[in-house]
């Protein structure tokens, strides 16, 4: 059984191999990429990791950035020569949709869905069979956890998804389970994983070079299971108050991450393909020419900067971290252009010059965002097409990711949970009276603001104690919920999974969350060059779903070719997932 058992692992690691590395000379020396003469069930989790906390490429391209990281407001497209404009994503894509669900979903390498759920598969049943090997317990713990890790993702972003029939290849046309069936399964599979597998202070010596996030410290994997289930509780609180409320108490008997040492971080690596990995892949692979321009930001000197396949920061992440006034009629047609709805306007947040880069790299340019979904403008009395115009369409008049994201040398490193989401959901948690646990929600508030700092090396100042200030001075729940939900979307910047499960579930930033329904009237040059007055356009692209905020991703109608199984819900961008349907 043994013997079988490691050559399956041998050949799934070899997919993995090939996959991530063009290198061959790094196989015997990078952990990411374990090398098949170091087989084994610690090379199985490595390969599992990279592949869910450092996703490929293209499935972090299509799937993440191009509908999550838009739609929750963060980044955006739009500019001149730029491939996406304000009608992409939001507008079904076959190609982008079907790509994203056939990096989770493809049975074409092996019959069980993907690399990475071949191989976790592969270990679970191996230590079924093979119960009393050497940590054991532990190597199943990790495993479902990384396992249940992915399957909220591809639910997060899907709704109802295969899950009990997923990827067993003698069934071409699995059947769907509900998003409930499947948080309620992943809750009890998390739950067993933190209180019994992964509740131990032991170090597995063997597992330092392999495991990529914890190093074999099994504590800290109990650590990060546990907050997922917190992650998975918020989510479902709204839709289920009292389930959540049961959930938050059995959580609360168990360790979560206490500083950003316990954060799940996964560090890049030097080879080319990794690199191109993430959001340097975006920029680097088509960069833009500066013209001779050099600009420096924060230590890094820039001579090259955003092409046609990049992104750059979103128009309402900007406003909110400059602490701007916003109103609805910006956005909305029936908006008030009266009443501003950011709760924490009047307060810079220091985070701003480490998530973003001013224009130019200019400490004297005012940061600048993207409109999100915005095709038209008005100039001086003429609709005007954004991506052509010669100021709003020029790409070095916005602010850019921060080079250490994406520039040449850059320090970033793929981060799928921080402390400081734990303290901000903990906020949420005690400030809706779903859980008391240690702090108040203020204290919590202040707790997640000073990590998130420390995270992002951004100078703390007065910061966390205005925002805690705006928060206690606030004379209704539902203001104090809004700060508390803004400063999560903000922390949660660069895991965009987090950040649109937010928007979604809180409908908060209500900036973000309304509907981008209004109407430009002006003078419009036509394709033959005449001019019509009074020509009326959408500001806004109307994308699939009518102007209203996309609330999933769509099943690919290539899946819904050969599935008859695929919901009705499913087929529509403008349906809500579970638990945003309350």
């Amino acid at each position: 059984m043994k013997k079988i058992y490691k050559i399956i692992f041998a050949g799934l690691i070899l997919i993995g191999v090939t996959n991530a590395c063009s290198d061959f000379d790094e196989l015997n020396t990078n952990p990411n990429s374990p090398s098949t003469e170091k087989v084994s069930p610690a090379s199985v989790l490595a390969s599992s990791m990279r592949k869910a906390f450092h996703e490929d490429r293209f499935e972090f391209w299509r799937g993440v950035v191009l509908h999550a990281e838009r739609f929750a407001a963060h980044l955006e497209g739009g500019y001149s020569g730029c491939w996406w404009n304000g009608n992409s994503s939001y507008t079904y894509s076959e190609d982008w949709t079907a790509a994203t669900w056939s990096s989770y979903n493809s049975n074409s390498n092996n019959g069980y869905g993907g690399p990475l759920f071949a191989n976790l598969k592969i270990l679970l049943d191996y230590y079924a069979n093979n119960p009393d090997e050497i940590y054991a317990s532990e190597y199943v713990g990790i495993a479902n956890t990384i396992r249940a890790f992915q399957f909220l993702k591809i639910s997060d972003l899907f709704g109802d998804i295969p899950y009990t029939e997923h990827g067993n290849i003698e069934i071409p046309s699995p059947a769907y389970d509900s998003q409930q069936d499947i948080y309620n399964d992943l809750e009890a599979i998390l739950k067993k994983m933190v209180e019994e597998n992964l509740n131990s202070d032991v170090n597995i010596s063997s597992l330092d070079k392999f495991d990529l996030v914890y190093s074999g410290n099994v504590r800290k994997w109990q650590k990060f299971a546990n907050a997922l289930r917190l992650r998975m509780a918020l989510r479902r609180s709204m839709a289920d108050p009292n389930g959540a409320s049961q959930i938050l108490a059995s959580i609360v008997q168990y360790p979560l991450p206490e500083s950003n040492a316990d954060n799940l971080r996964i560090a890049r690596t030097k080879s080319t393909v990794d690199l191109q990995n993430q959001y340097y892949g975006f920029f680097k692979t088509w960069p833009g020419n500066l013209g001779g321009e050099t600009y420096s930001w924060d230590g890094y000197n820039l001579t090259w900067g955003p092409g046609p396949g990049a992104f750059i920061p979103a128009y309402a992440i900007i406003e909110y971290m400059k602490g701007s006034e916003l109103y609805a009629s910006e956005v909305n047609a029936s908006g008030s252009a009266d009443v501003n709805i950011n709760p924490i306007a009047g307060i810079y947040d220091p985070r701003i010059d480490k998530y973003f880069m001013p224009p130019k790299g200019d400490a004297s340019n005012e940061h600048k965002g993207m409109p999100a979904r915005a095709i038209y403008m008005l100039d001086n009395g003429t609709i005007t097409s954004i991506n052509s115009h010669p100021v709003e369409g020029n790409v070095k008049n916005y602010s850019w990711m921060h080079p250490s994201i994406w520039y040449d040398g850059g320090t970033w490193d793929p981060v799928s949970l921080d402390y400081a989401e734990v303290c901000l959901a903990l906020a949420e948690a005690t400030e809706r009276d779903l859980i008391s646990y240690e702090k108040t929600a203020a204290e919590w508030l202040s707790e997640g603001l000073q990590a998130s700092c420390e995270r992002w090396d951004a100078e703390l100042g007065s910061f966390a104690d205005d925002v805690v200030a705006k928060y206690n001075a606030a004379s209704d729940e539902e203001t104090k919920l809004e700060i508390l939900y803004v400063e999560r979307w903000i922390s949660a910047y660069t895991v965009p999974h987090q950040a649109w499960s937010i928007v979604r579930r809180a409908q908060s930033p209500e900036f973000c969350y309304l509907d981008r329904d209004m109407k430009l009237v002006g003078n419009y040059v036509e394709a033959d060059g005449s001019v019509t007055s009074n020509k009326v356009l959408a500001r806004y692209a109307e994308g699939s779903t009518n102007f209203v905020l996309p609330q999933r991703m769509r099943i690919p109608e290539s899946e819904q070719a050969v599935n008859s199984n695929v919901p009705e819900a499913n087929k529509a961008m403008s349906n809500k997932v579970w638990w945003a349907n309350y």
